[in-house]
């Protein structure tokens, strides 16, 4: 059974040993015609110069793995970079520029899209290539469908659907890019960050580790099945802004009620949110943000400790996000985000 949230913490767990990771989100490059997935090209340098001028190591996505699991340590100011869904541009233009920076990186890949020639992908010789100058790859699913419960779908055809088209994709990575040592076995990340109780059930009986797309640091305490990243895009570019994502920590949430993201039509939602003790952050300048909505009170439980944050008005169907973010003493940010996701009325 899965808990309320899936943090490996004690009750009263103190600010985690291992250091917070960044962990940046991309997916097209240049490609203009995408803005809401795509990044400049002037945008994405100026980023890479911006992780240089703050003396940021950028590890790869297996360092922060090992470190989940409690293999290995991380220093205190990472920053790993993925991209998702293997498009053309990664070797085209992100590949170039990263390569030359010297910072690793893995791409999470649907495999059908590739398989299928889908245009405007990458090729599995284009991968090896990458791979053998150092990138790595990551499962994203074979048919990049969201997968949470579909409404028509009974609990045993849900989990037959996301467990076939998981393996299937594993598999598929592991006849291409096996051998290159390049794969992260057991490493996934959900198709458009979405996620219910459901599907990251099928992900823990396989023994995975599993990314979203909501914002926030990872500590070591970290969802092992929903990991934060930043989505970086046309929109998501101010450099400002991503300095303070870069050096932001993970807000200590130990409880999250309700987990799961998935909800009916436009209804106004409720997180209630429990924060570890003895964490060096201003919790009196805690400020919560809705998509589309701007800031949203919060309203405290339990001072200092409990407090639930919920949406203005009711949210439109699709996702959205709740984040949470408080100053530390050493003026970097606690950050914490939980996603939303509104089915649409029935037809």
């Amino acid at each position: 059974m899965l808990p309320k949230i899936m943090l490996a913490c004690s009750l009263l767990a103190p600010w985690p040993a291992v250091a917070d990771v960044a962990v940046l989100m991309y997916h097209r490059f240049g490609e203009d015609a995408y803005p809401a997935t795509s990044v400049r090209l002037d945008a994405f340098e100026a980023q890479l110069s911006l992780i240089d001028e703050l003396e940021l190591e950028v590890v790869p996505l297996a360092t922060v793995i090992a470190a989940l699991r409690g293999e290995a340590g991380l220093p205190d100011r990472a920053v790993a970079i993925t991209i998702d869904d293997a498009y053309a541009t990664i070797h085209g233009e992100a590949w170039p520029r990263l390569r030359a920076a010297g910072y690793p990186f893995t791409v999470f890949v649907a495999t059908d899209p590739v398989d299928q020639s889908f245009g405007g992908t990458l090729t599995w010789d284009q991968m090896r290539e990458m791979a053998d100058a150092g990138a790595t790859f990551a499962n994203h699913g074979a048919s990049h469908e969201s997968l949470p419960r579909r409404p028509e779908e009974t609990a045993e055809a849900h989990e037959a659907r996301v467990r076939q088209d998981l393996v299937r994709a594993e598999a598929r990575l592991l006849a291409e890019l096996g051998e290159t040592g390049a794969l992260l076995e057991g490493v996934f990340a959900y198709p458009f960050g979405e996620y219910d109780r459901a599907t990251a059930s099928v992900v823990d009986s396989l023994g995975w580790i599993a990314f979203g797309q909501h914002s926030g640091a990872i500590d070591d305490q970290g969802d092992r099945l929903a990991l934060p990243r930043y989505p970086i895009n046309e929109a998501y570019s101010d450099p400002e802004a991503l300095r303070t994502k870069l050096r932001s920590r993970a807000l200590p949430v130990e409880r999250l009620e309700p987990w799961d993201p998935v909800s009916g039509p436009s209804p106004v939602l409720e997180v209630r949110l429990a924060v570890a003790e003895g964490s060096p952050i201003d919790l009196s300048r805690l400020a919560c943000f809705v998509s589309g909505q701007g800031a949203v009170p919060v309203a405290w439980i339990e001072v200092g400790r409990q407090f639930r944050v919920a949406p203005n008005r009711p949210l439109k169907p699709g996702r959205s996000r709740v984040n949470c973010t408080a100053p530390g003493s050493d003026g970097r940010y606690a950050w914490f985000s939980h996603q939303w996701l509104v089915r649409p009325a029935a037809p």
